[in-house]
Formats: C-alpha cells, sequence, structure tokens
C-alpha cells in the first residue's frame, strides 16, 4: 500500500515549510529511515526521512517551494504497485485574503474533548468549518486561529463568491512577478479560479504586444553592485522572522546601567573553584541563570499571545542567540531556573560548537520562552534587540565598561555594563516590565542574592 510522506510540524508556531534539496528522484528504491530531503525552517537544514520502504512514485513538491505543514510532498509504493498521480502541493507564497464576518451561522462540530480558542471559534462559524477536521497546534494542542486559516487555504474554493477574486499562491506570485494583475485573467480553474497555466498564457500573450510606456522622469542611476548574495536558507528565514516581529508585535525598549563589580568577582571566584575540573563559565552562562531566576518572579515576561488570550508558560526555557558567518541560531536552554551553571555553560558551549558545524537539531531551537543576545564581546554598549516570536522579550547585553562612579558616597572605579529589554507591550505593561529589569539588575549588582 502506498505510503504519502507529508510536511512535518517541528513546532506549535509552524505552519510551512521551504523544499530545500530533494535527496532522491523518482523510480528511486528508498528504505525506511532513509533521508528523502531537506527541509528548511528555524534557520537549520533538516532531512526528512523516510518512513516506509519502497520505491518513489512521485515527488509533489518542488525544490525552494514553500508548502503548508501535513501538505503531501512525497508518494512511497511497494515494488509493482500502480499509483494514480496526483496534484502537485500548493505553495503558499502568499496569504489568504479573509472577507468581512457576515452574521455567524450555527456553531460548528467539534470532537469531544478538543479545545478551541475563541477567535478561532468565530472564524470556524463564519466559514461553515467542521472543526473536527482540523489539527490544533496551539499549546496543548488547542485549535487557534492560523489552524483555520490554514485549512481554508487547503480548500478548493467550492463557489466564486463576489466580495473576493480566486488565484492560486502560485498564480499571485507568477502574476506579480510578470507585472500582471491576476484579478484581469480568465481563470480556467474551479469555479473560474486562476491557475499557473492562466498566467504562463496570458504572460506569452502580453509579449506579443508592444505597451504605451510613457516618458520616465530622470532617475539616478543605481550603484553597480560589486556582488549579490541571494536572501536565501539561513538569511531568509531570518528576514522572515524579524519582519514577522516588526509587523506583529507592539514593541517597547526599557534601557538601564547595571553595576556588575560584584558579578565579575563572583565569576573570577568561581572560575578558580571550577578550574579543576575543567569548567570554565562565561559572563553568558552567568546572565542565563540570572535571567531564569528573575523570570520566576515576573513570569508575566515569560508568556507569549495565542489569538486573544495571553499563555503563562510553566517552563522556563532560555534561548542564547549565537552568531555564524552568515546568520545567528538560537539555541535553547531548558527548564534553566532548575540548572546549575556548570551545567547551563555545558549546554550553551554544545550549542555553540554543533551550530558552528551545522549540526543543530531542529528540537536545540525549539521551545524557547525568553532570549538573550550579547554583544559585548564586540565592543557594544547599547542596542534594540528584536523579540523572537512567539515571546514576549529578549534582553540585549552590552560590554563591561570600567568607569568611576560614585558608590556610598566615594568615587571609585566600578565595572558597568547597560542592558536593553525589549518586549510586546501586548503581554505586558511598562510598569511590570522594569520591574523585571530591576530584579535582573540586583542580581548583577548582589549576584550572590542567587544563592538566597
Amino acid at each position: 500500500m502506498a505510503t504519502e510522506i507529508t510536511m512535518p510540524q517541528m513546532d506549535q508556531t509552524m505552519t510551512t515549510g521551504k523544499i530545500g534539496r530533494w535527496l532522491v528522484k523518482e523510480g528511486d528504491s528508498v528504505k525506511e529511515g532513509d533521508a528523502l530531503l531537506e527541509i528548511e525552517t528555524d534557520k537549520v537544514v533538516h532531512e526528512l526521512e523516510s518512513s516506509a520502504s519502497g520505491i518513489v512514485a512521485q515527488i509533489l513538491a518542488q525544490e525552494g517551494s514553500k508548502v503548508a505543514v501535513n501538505a503531501i510532498l512525497a508518494i512511497i509504493a511497494a515494488p509493482g504497485e500502480k499509483v494514480e498521480r496526483q496534484q502537485e502541493a500548493a505553495t503558499t507564497d502568499a496569504q489568504p485574503v479573509i472577507p468581512a464576518r457576515k452574521a455567524a451561522p450555527p456553531a460548528p462540530s467539534v470532537s469531544k474533548g478538543t479545545k478551541v480558542s475563541p477567535t478561532a471559534q468565530r472564524l470556524a462559524q463564519s466559514k461553515e468549518v467542521d472543526l473536527a477536521q482540523i489539527k490544533g497546534s496551539g499549546p496543548g494542542g488547542i485549535i487557534v486561529e492560523r489552524d483555520v486559516q490554514a485549512f481554508l487555504e487547503s480548500q478548493p474554493p467550492a463557489h466564486a463568491p463576489s466580495d473576493r477574486y480566486f488565484a492560486s499562491p502560485l498564480a499571485r506570485r507568477l502574476a506579480k512577478e510578470h507585472g500582471l494583475d491576476y484579478t484581469q485573467i480568465a481563470g480556467s480553474g474551479p469555479s473560474g479560479r486562476v491557475v499557473r497555466d492562466d498566467v504562463l498564457k496570458a504572460v506569452e500573450a502580453s509579449k506579443t504586444t508592444v505597451p504605451i510606456v510613457p516618458t520616465p522622469t530622470a532617475q539616478p542611476e543605481a550603484p553597480r553592485a560589486a556582488n549579490v548574495i541571494p536572501l536565501t536558507g539561513m538569511r531568509q528565514i531570518i528576514a522572515e522572522r524579524m519582519t514577522l516581529s516588526a509587523q506583529t508585535t507592539a514593541t517597547v525598549t526599557l534601557n538601564t546601567e547595571a553595576d556588575v563589580t560584584g558579578l565579575v568577582e563572583l565569576r573570577g571566584w568561581l572560575n578558580a573553584k571550577l578550574e579543576a575540573k575543567n569548567v570554565r563559565l562565561s559572563y553568558t552562562d552567568l546572565f542565563v541563570k540570572i535571567v531564569a531566576q528573575a523570570l520566576c518572579k515576573h513570569p508575566r515576561l515569560n508568556a507569549t499571545l495565542v489569538d486573544d488570550s495571553i499563555h503563562l508558560v510553566d517552563d522556563v526555557n532560555i534561548g542564547v542567540a549565537v552568531a555564524l558567518e552568515d546568520g545567528l541560531v538560537v539555541p535553547v536552554v531548558r527548564n534553566a531556573d532548575q540548572k546549575g551553571l556548570s551545567t547551563i555553560s555545558q549546554e550553551i558551549q554544545g550549542f555553540a560548537e554543533k551550530a558552528r558545524q551545522n549540526q543543530l537539531t531542529p528540537g536545540a531551537l525549539r521551545g524557547g520562552t525568553f532570549t538573550i543576545t550579547n554583544l559585548g564581546m564586540y565592543g557594544i554598549d547599547a542596542f534594540t534587540p528584536i523579540i523572537n516570536p512567539p515571546e514576549c522579550a529578549i534582553l540585549g547585553i552590552g560590554r563591561i565598561v570600567k568607569k568611576p562612579i560614585v558608590h556610598n558616597d566615594e568615587v571609585v572605579i566600578r565595572s558597568l555594563m547597560h542592558l536593553s529589554l525589549s518586549f510586546d507591550h501586548r503581554i505586558v505593561d511598562g510598569a511590570p516590565a522594569a520591574q523585571f529589569l530591576q530584579t535582573v539588575t540586583e542580581y548583577m549588582t548582589e549576584p550572590y542574592l542567587l544563592l538566597v
């Protein structure tokens, strides 16, 4: 019996995956566990393994395309088995257009015990969607709005309402690339939907006519690029994530300066004690522990927004930004509040080594609830960090500098450091965020409080 290979959901926020490189071709024999293709997501390249042995009967997704979670990527058939060819997986380059809500019909059915967010419930009611057909991607398997939207996008239109124009995502993208208005193209798909072939025909037809182009005004000549770097792979994923953060969060940044003289002294004392165990603590190791303890006191900063609900997360999982030659990754120290400094140090060192060798697994990058980014080693005093969705906040850390300050009514030389906290104002207000930053500063000024 033929086996369908589908796009896996590697974390609760993933809705699409990008096809990197196919490692097999149609007609190849494969065994269960063999690598079939590379999937680019979460800033790493993940090899998807075959869940069955047999022959690659059909490949349904092209390299470089983005497809929805659970979309069929390939068909594995038994030797000699005849399989009817299926339609290629739809790409997801464009987002669905959701018309204005109308009067809600009766509530859609849902299986017993399934949880549904209020926003997803309303959208499902307005679209008459059977929630029993949808798998939830929210915390604990709850069905959220993006799940309903993804389901709607995957369904072919049963009719063509007057308040929207149907075209496949691929057709819309091709039309945009060739400067065409897809709403002016006659569709040959179901209910008149514009598909790829319709756009390609329109492109060919446009080549036979000479457009009347108005005389352009004089424009300065663009400088010639010495080198062009394609926005692909990790760089493209970073661009998408940072754009998502800028467009979907209400970011506010608080800045303060901490006296870290005590932290510098504590690190030196600890490293002297741990030298015999071949353990050397970095400042980042200490920052992870300090932030984890502060989050336990201020759980509102250890939260995420799901539709119209704020979810306070039980686990304290600290993401640590690691710079690479062509980008950065954010591996996660899980349950950092429950781990000792030596364990945290070993995990971070292991993450850094694997990241530089491109050996990090998707699991190492999932589940973060708060991120730390440290640019102090590059001589940076302060900066504005960008929130890593779906987290609530991120702490930017600058370099440690010795300065003369007034301490105990005397002018003395102390070690100072800038801290920059960016947070999502939809989830937490300025005062609670400032209190969290104040706690972090207290721990850095009096690190022995961690022992109390």
